[in-house]
């Protein structure tokens, strides 16, 4: 599977904050291989942790999609 530069960023961005092992790694490149479609979830996660998205208590463990949500809304009323 070819990848861009940009994904490969947004990977190692990710592998780094969740702080996966090699193996970790390893598993989720061949999940990743398996199905595509993780190629924009991976993207879109990096992204939405480099604007402050975090899943906490107090966000009551908010899902990355209704972040997003949440963001496009506020991005709306701006």
């Amino acid at each position: 599977m070819l990848v861009s530069r940009k994904f490969l960023l947004d990977f190692a961005y990710i592998a780094n904050f969740y702080g996966w092992t090699n193996s970790d790694i390893e598993e989720v490149k061949k999940e990743t291989r398996e199905s595509p479609e993780l190629v924009k979830y991976w993207s879109e996660l990096a992204d939405a942790h480099r604007h402050g998205y975090r899943q906490t208590k107090e966000n009551n463990y908010m899902r990355l999609a209704e972040w997003l949500q949440r963001r496009r809304e506020k991005q709306g009323c701006d």
